[in-house]
């Protein structure tokens, strides 16, 4: 196993999936951050495919990750493409038969790779948290956000929302491995993913109303938001981990079972 993820790491590492992974997702988180007070610092906001941003939500203990919270999605979109483009780029290179010789244990071989993107993963949201965290309180101040109630538990604060936040992009991760194994392709992932997200998670929700919640996006994003009006944290993650496991169990068999050598 230990083989599998240094190697799985190795891969990561690269300059592209740094820069593409990393950078990108910290790039949207400050974007998200600035988008959210400077509107909101107008009276409120009403933001496509969010909740409307108003001052009080940012004066509010969390609301420091307001934006990382209401982009969440965007975030996760970057994480779907890094754990997507991470299966499909196996295949599309050759390098699979490679690995699958190397270690015949398939099982074993995604699992690597599942530890080294989870990895990947934590670090990519660590950095867009503490990139964007410096820069709040000054946008607070220009905003006319109150910070008085961010202080008295600001390190619980920022440990929680990241936490949640980590754990929002993680599923987003899965759902792009489970994707990429799938279709072997990378294109096709992340037209899967982008697509869900913007359009027809959105056109779904509006048929189903009240049942918008139960939503692959939507309970993603209660995850990253600590629970929501519609949702509570507890019941949005069960849900969140019982649509990650049922995408894993289809990855697994599908790699299993599939014939590398075509």
């Amino acid at each position: 196993m230990i083989r599998v993820v240094r190697s799985e790491l190795t891969r990561l590492g690269s300059p592209s999936l740094l820069l593409g992974g990393i950078g990108l997702m910290t790039f949207f988180g400050l974007l998200a951050t600035v988008v959210v007070f400077v509107t909101a610092g107008s009276g409120s906001a009403t933001l496509p495919g969010t909740q409307n941003i108003t001052v009080a939500m940012l004066e509010a203990p969390d609301g420091m990750f307001a934006g990382l919270q209401t982009f969440a999605g965007m975030l996760g979109i970057v994480a779907l493409v890094v754990w997507a483009m991470s299966a499909t780029t196996d295949v599309s290179s050759g390098l699979i038969r490679l690995l699958v010789q190397a270690e015949p244990r398939r099982l074993l071989l995604l699992g690597g790779k599942i530890v080294a993107l989870v990895a990947f993963t934590c670090a990519a949201t660590l950095v867009a948290t503490v990139m964007v965290m410096p820069m709040v309180q000054g946008l607070a101040n220009s905003a006319g956000v109150s910070t008085a109630a961010w202080q008295p538990h600001l390190v619980h604060t920022m440990i929680t929302g990241y936490f949640h936040l980590t754990l929002c992009i993680l599923l987003w991760g899965v759902a792009g491995l489970c994707i990429g194994i799938l279709t072997r392709s990378a294109g096709i992932s992340i037209a899967i993913g982008i697509g869900y997200l913007l359009v027809f998670e959105g056109v779904l929700g509006m048929l189903l109303r009240s049942g918008q919640k139960w939503l692959p996006g939507a309970a993603f994003k209660a995850i990253a938001s600590g629970g929501s009006a519609d949702m509570a944290f507890t019941t949005a993650l069960l849900l969140g981990v019982v649509y990650a496991l049922a995408a894993l169990a289809v990855a697994a068999t599908t790699f299993q079972r599939r014939d590398v050598t075509a």
